[in-house]
């Protein structure tokens, strides 16, 4: 019955159950009194206690019976070592292997022992950490159940496989840094050892060596996603920028197809691509926080930030890994400072920026008729937009947000383009727009401008070019509201106008300010809104200057008609108003032919109103107003029937309410 005992305490103590362990060798001991199996637990159990005296006298006990353990010499060895005995450890390591071959533990302690290179040792502890893991495979499926280390239930040796496998693995990588090929198996070694923290810096530590192998970045993006520490702002930064990283990877959607095929068993097309990719972006904004979660962008619009500059990246095939070349990154900005590539991807940009506007200028050109630092034109306007400048820097969140048609959100993110440093050295938030000119951090915050001689500049009136258009969405939106804000609107316009100023687009402002409330304008008159369309084309008036002016009064004299007639023409509407619409009407555009006479029928209706109302002054007064109206008319439209119809008519009534006694009787 000894092994019986044995066999229990052995499960006690792959449990934990050291004392409950110790008592049940003793009783196998007492039942076989010169075995050295139970001397042998018993030098183990308290090993575990941490009592290594009691463990090397039961250990060295067991050897001195007549079938020694075949372990003990090995377990004397790890006793040794622990109490700093080298040379004793070395002496039974060496025996041991005298006997028997060491198995993959034993042979990582004597290389250890030995003082072997850092290397070769860590290359021991991984390959004994791999041997503990297939003894637990070969477990599951009923091969090697009865070894040494097959105590207790299956949950209970596969956690403390997991346990010691991330242990070894922990103390290889402190070993030796070099990730090595099998970075993403060891980081799930690590993790389901409990090591999560030293996975993390593992894969990280790999990601920096070889940035382009998505094989790393996705068990990085994973491991990042689950880690209970994302919560803290420089955790979801992390996250984000390596699922972006891979978004638009060709690689790694290859592997995730091929992965499917041999899954499923069928061919899977690559037409799939952009599905999959769209289905993970969603499911990864969904993980993700709505607030600020220590951020100063929530996630979910940091991760749309980023995933979009890494597809503008990859439509230019991608930024090169390694300096003078390697395989391409696709990635967004927090990818780029995490590598420390700022000041890299910024000659990148700039020598792409530099090609564009050289395209754009022309064969016949000279490379610096479209230069940036000389000051904005419409050329650099234009293209700048969609440049890896604007998306490589702290304006990609407006830009991003200014596309998703939220101008106010775009301009709240304008608002503050500096560093927490800075922001905090220079008077709070509105202080400036950028880091200070010797800001450490700005290249980081910035590699899109990080290339670029005068880059602080360049980003504060690339800012001010991204207000201009948000000012300008934010007007139209107004404008397009069910209940329209015309004073809003005004005043975002003008703002827009004192920025354009600055980026010498005043011009080219107005006359975007001016199609924009003609199209509103012309809209609400096909809707017969005349009055939403008059209220339309007076602001814009309002704040235009007069080079731009004519194109609004046109239509401006065309709406006010239409109204003016509108109105007139209901019997029951007075005419006050329908004359002051065809008055400004005929200001505006004295050529316009409806209007002129409109407005001498209208004239003539009022002073007909006035008379009746018994103001027979006010009727003289109206009908001069007609005459001299009609008079002027003719000068414009000379011997047009209907206006001299009109004029002679109005005479007439001016002739015979002359000869009316007034109120006074005269």
């Amino acid at each position: 019955m000894a092994w019986a005992r044995t066999g229990v305490g052995r499960v006690r103590l792959a449990d934990g159950e050291v004392d409950a362990a110790v008592a049940e060798f003793g009783r196998a001991r007492r039942l076989r009194p010169g075995a050295a199996g139970p001397l042998h637990w018993l030098g183990c159990a308290a090993a575990h206690r941490g009592d290594l005296a009691a463990a090397r006298s039961h250990l060295t006990a067991a050897l001195a019976c007549a079938v020694p353990h075949r372990r003990s010499l090995v377990q004397r060895a790890y006793v040794h070592a622990r109490a700093g005995d080298r040379e004793a450890a070395l002496g039974d390591l060496r025996a041991a292997s005298r006997v028997a071959p060491l198995d993959d533990e034993a042979r990582w302690v004597l290389a250890a022992l030995s003082g072997r290179p850092a290397r070769e040792v860590a290359l021991r502890l991984r390959k004994a950490a791999v041997t503990g893991l297939m003894g637990v495979e070969r477990g599951r499926h009923g091969g090697g159940a009865g070894g040494p280390r097959a105590c207790g239930g299956p949950e209970v040796r596969e956690h403390a496989a997991w346990a010691r496998a991330g242990a070894l693995i922990d103390a290889a990588r402190r070993l030796d840094r070099e990730p090595g090929p099998f970075a993403p198996l060891a980081a799930v070694v690590l993790v389901r050892g409990g090591r999560r923290e030293a996975a993390l810096e593992l894969l990280t530590e790999a990601a920096r060596h070889d940035p382009a192998d998505h094989r790393v970045t996705h068990a990085l993006a994973l491991a990042l996603l689950n880690s209970p520490d994302r919560d803290s702002g420089s955790g979801w930064e992390r996250c984000v920028a390596a699922w972006a990283a891979l978004l638009h990877d060709a690689g790694f959607w290859e592997r995730v197809l091929a992965g499917a095929a041999r899954r499923y068993g069928v061919a899977v097309e690559a037409s799939l691509v952009p599905v999959l990719r769209a289905g993970l972006r969603e499911a990864l904004e969904r993980r993700m926080p709505d607030d600020d979660a220590g951020t100063r962008v929530a996630p979910g619009p940091l991760l749309r930030r980023e995933a979009d500059a890494a597809k503008l990246l990859a439509a230019l095939g991608g930024f090169p890994s390694a300096q003078g070349g390697g395989v391409p990154l696709f990635c967004g900005p927090l990818r780029i400072a995490e590598l420390g590539r700022a000041a890299e991807f910024g000659a990148f940009a700039a020598a792409h920026e530099a090609r564009v506007l050289q395209a754009a200028a022309g064969p016949g050109r000279l490379s610096g008729a479209a230069d940036p630092a000389s000051g904005p034109s419409s050329t650099y306007s234009s293209l700048t937009y969609s440049s890896l400048t604007y998306a490589f820097s702290e304006l990609g969140l407006a830009q991003l947000l200014l596309g998703l048609d939220k101008p106010g959100d775009a301009l709240a993110a304008l608002s503050e383009l500096r560093c927490p440093a800075c922001r905090a050295g220079r008077g709070g938030p509105g202080a400036a727009a950028v880091c200070e000119p010797k800001c450490a951090r700005f290249d980081e915050l910035n590699p899109g401008y990080a290339g670029l001689p005068d880059k602080h500049r360049r980003l504060s009136l690339d800012a001010r070019g991204l207000a201009l258009e948000a000012r300008l969405s934010m007007g139209r939106a107004e404008l397009a509201a069910l209940r329209p804000d015309f004073r809003a609107a005004a005043t975002y316009w003008r703002r827009a106008l004192v920025h354009s100023r600055e980026l010498e687009r005043y011009r080219e402002t107005q006359t975007a300010i001016v199609d924009m409330a003609l199209g509103a304008a012309r809209a609400a008159h096909r809707a017969g809104r005349l009055s939403l369309a008059v209220s339309t084309l007076e602001t814009a008036r309002s704040v235009i200057g007069a080079n731009e002016r004519g194109r609004l009064e046109g239509q401006l004299a065309r709406v006010l008609a239409d109204r003016g007639i509108s109105v007139a023409n209901d019997p029951k509407a007075l005419l006050d108003e329908p004359a002051a619409d065809l008055r400004r009407s005929v200001a505006f555009n004295p050529h316009l032919l409806r209007a002129q006479v409109s407005l001498g029928v209208v004239l003539r209706g009022l002073a007909a109103a006035r008379w009746s109302s018994g103001s027979l002054a006010g009727a003289r007064d109206t009908l001069r107003e007609a005459v001299d109206q009609l008079s002027a008319a003719l000068a414009h439209f000379p011997d047009d029937p209907d206006l001299v119809e009109q004029r002679e008519a109005a005479v007439a009534d001016l002739d015979h309410v002359m000869w009316q006694p007034d109120e006074s009787g005269q």
